[in-house]
């Protein structure tokens, strides 16, 4: 799969930079992983598949949206255009639940 940020920053997340996203460094490396699962996976049954991601659909307003978890704090929210050639992934946002 594809994965692109709408916010421009996170395009860091994988270089010497990412500290500039104050994000606690367990979640960038984490995050870092998890980007490499996602681009390995052909398609979404994949990400339901491997139960590490913990993948779920969003319910109400967002239900267009996708999770993945990157500890019990962190989620990465995104979503999933499957009609591009391979599937393309648009994340939206790393949140923190507890806020």
């Amino acid at each position: 799969m594809n994965v692109i940020f709408i916010n421009k920053q996170f395009n860091k997340i994988e270089t010497e930079h990412a500290i500039d996203l104050k994000l606690p460094l367990n979640i960038i490396n984490t995050l870092r992983k998890k980007l490499v699962m996602l681009r390995a996976a052909p398609d979404e049954r994949t990400l339901r598949n491997w139960k590490s991601l913990h993948y779920e659909k969003m319910k109400g307003d967002k239900q267009d949206q996708r999770s993945i978890k990157l500890n019990d704090q962190w989620r990465m929210i995104f979503t999933l255009n499957n009609n591009t050639d391979p599937p393309t992934i648009t994340v939206i946002g790393i949140d923190d639940y507890h806020h």
